[in-house]
């Protein structure tokens, strides 16, 4: 073999070399590039996924926050209504109003406890604390007979001072500690719903 045909031959040989590897790189280039695409594909998909979770969770969220305060928000009205110093004529007895407080707060409470878990622990502990309070409250009025006109009072006026302090005590309970967590739970409530305060 003469140099011309050795130059010839290596020539040859390199590119063919170099178009197999030319053509190696590219099926790598495609096959990687298809990976990627996949990847990116899966990674959407996924994300998609989480959106729609999250969406739904922020929703159901939305609602147990609507319905909740609604029932906070009717409480207050009745324990306000109840614990006003003057009862208008025509209005439902005190009796009546009571009973109310009872099944409003029982309703409250029920429908908070199995869905604590829509809510952090520091939302959680504010609306313990208004379940309490309301409670509380609740115990001061019903401690002595409700009606002031009932029997008891007309011939014993020391146990009548008593059921008066006691409801003036569930009076600044309801305008203090309940209104300001009351306050308190409408700016969290609105935070999570994205609602500027």
């Amino acid at each position: 073999m003469n140099t011309q045909e050795i130059i010839e031959f290596l020539g040859g040989a390199t590119a063919i070399s170099l178009t197999v590897g030319y053509l190696g790189q590219k099926a790598i280039d495609g096959y990687v590039s298809g990976r990627i695409e996949a990847y990116n594909s899966e990674l959407q998909r996924i994300a998609s996924e989480h959106s729609i979770r999250f969406q739904k969770l922020h929703s159901e969220r939305a609602e147990v926050i609507k319905e909740f305060y609604a029932r906070l928000a009717t409480l207050d009205e009745t324990l306000h209504s109840t614990l006003r110093g003057f009862q208008a004529v025509g209005e439902h007895p005190l009796t009546e109003k009571v009973g109310r407080l009872a099944e409003q707060f029982n309703s409250l409470r029920e429908y908070f406890l199995p869905r604590r878990i829509f809510f952090d622990e520091k939302l959680c502990t504010l609306i313990d604390q208004t379940l309490d309070i309301s409670k509380g409250i609740f115990f001061d009025i019903t401690t002595y007979p409700v009606d002031p006109s009932a029997d008891e009072y007309r011939y014993n006026r020391e146990v009548l001072k008593e059921r008066h302090e006691f409801w003036e005590k569930a009076r600044a309970a309801h305008a203090k500690q309940f209104a300001e967590l009351k306050i308190a739970l409408e700016t969290q409530f609105r935070g999570l719903l994205g609602i500027e305060a």
